[in-house]
């Protein structure tokens, strides 16, 4: 009897150390987007896009609670996002122009598109396509990375991002990726990406000087316009002014990355301290109930073998704690559900602080929010309408295609 006592002791002791058991983060190793140690040449320099990322957020409410999604967050992240990788790729001297813009942003030399898988101050994970202006991808792929928790408990005005190995991961692999284009390539990537601006904006003046593999989603420059030709003067002048929407409309997605931050890292800070706590708490209402169950089982043994009202009582005593132990693990299931609801009143506080705003562009107002998309369309029509009358020619109206210079060879 005494060894059968023993025993449940030492299984409750072993599962009591279990649960107290607390995960520490290490520190990680930083890494750093690769900075160019020269100049590179202007001819050389790709323009890069990066979109507002696609939000990922379920309809289902259960799902939403489960996942710990807050769709006002996900909005945000949406536009957060990209000017991280933005900020990363453009500090690296690698690349000419590097923009955050809306979805459907006229084509620019390199693309990055990306969608949210995961995201919850614990971990993020994101889908990353990126392609050329000639329709080339260049990869698609899963990043994801554990915060680097030093991020957190840094108090100072600008704390490193605790994803920031994550951005320049990307970064490194963009760079690798152009470096082994020829020189040749990168100069077709640009030299497309000019004529798909103006085949959408005049199909009727530069659709012939373009062919495009529909199968494939891939352009190749079939023939260039002449040098002096005056629809191209008028449209390269149209692209500067796209340029300068665009411009302003990264300007915004920046004041408001820069307006988000510091709400936005003590929602990750909180949002990852409530997760450790839901955790711990999860694992000690299970570490409960196995210890209640292990103890009535222990003193049901323990009883049916006592012979003496010592060994009774021991047994009475086992059972009535590994009830009570029970009873505080589903106890402990209660405290789960605070942290979560906790955690929905931090998103709910997030999204009070940080709110869409409001610029004026050509006496016409864009919204930065979920119309954005919307407005840069409606922008891009009033281009069209600029084109039709400064050239005299309804953009719709077919005409003669202008003399034309045969396209070069674009090594690839």
């Amino acid at each position: 009897m005494n060894r059968s006592i023993a025993l449940v002791v030492l299984a409750a002791a072993t599962l009591v150390t279990a649960g107290c058991v607390t995960h520490e983060t290490r520190p990680q190793a930083r890494i750093n987007a690769t900075q160019a140690s020269q100049e590179i040449p202007q001819e050389q320099l790709l323009d890069v896009a990066v979109h507002l990322f696609d939000e990922n957020t379920p309809k289902d409410e259960k799902q939403l609670e489960k996942e710990h999604i807050f769709p006002e967050v996900r909005r945000a992240e949406a536009r957060y996002f990209p000017m991280q990788i933005r900020n990363t790729l453009e500090g690296t001297g690698h690349w000419g122009q590097v923009r955050v813009v809306p979805a459907d942003a006229a084509a620019l030399d390199v693309q990055i598109a990306g969608k949210i898988i995961e995201s919850n101050g614990q971990l993020l994970r994101i889908d990353i396509t990126v392609v050329d202006a000639t329709g080339r991808q260049w990869f698609k792929r899963e990043y994801q990375q554990t915060a680097d928790t030093r991020s957190y408990k840094d108090q100072s005005g600008q704390p490193r991002d605790p994803f920031q190995n994550l951005y320049s991961t990307l970064a490194n692999d963009l760079l690798a990726y152009r470096q082994q284009l020829p020189v040749a390539d990168l100069a077709n990537v640009r030299r497309v990406s000019e004529l798909r601006f103006a085949k959408d904006l005049a199909p009727y003046a530069f659709e012939t000087y373009l062919t495009q593999d529909k199968k494939k989603a891939t352009y190749q420059v079939v023939r260039l316009p002449a040098d002096d030709d005056p629809l191209l003067v008028r449209m390269d002048r149209i692209r500067e002014r796209d340029y300068a929407l665009i411009d302003t409309v990264n300007e915004h997605y920046s004041l408001f990355a820069d307006n988000m931050s510091e709400p936005y890292t003590n929602w990750r800070r909180y949002s990852y301290a409530e997760l450790e706590a839901e955790d711990e708490a999860k694992r000690s209402a299970l570490t409960r109930k196995l210890l209640g169950a292990a103890a009535i089982v222990g003193g049901l043994v323990v009883g049916s073998e006592a012979n003496t009202y010592a060994g009774q009582a021991a047994a009475t005593g086992a059972i009535f704690g590994g009830a009570y132990a029970i009873k505080s693990g589903f106890d402990k299931g209660a405290e789960v559900k605070m942290h979560s609801d906790s955690l929905k009143q931090l998103g709910e506080s997030f999204q009070a602080e940080v709110q869409p705003m409001v610029v004026e562009v050509e006496g016409r107002t864009l919204q930065l929010k979920g119309t954005a998309e919307e407005q840069y369309h409606e922008w891009r029509r009033l281009l069209k309408e600029l084109y039709e009358n400064e050239t005299g020619v309804p953009v719709q109206t077919p005409a003669a295609a202008p003399p034309a210079a045969p396209a070069p060879n674009s090594g690839g």
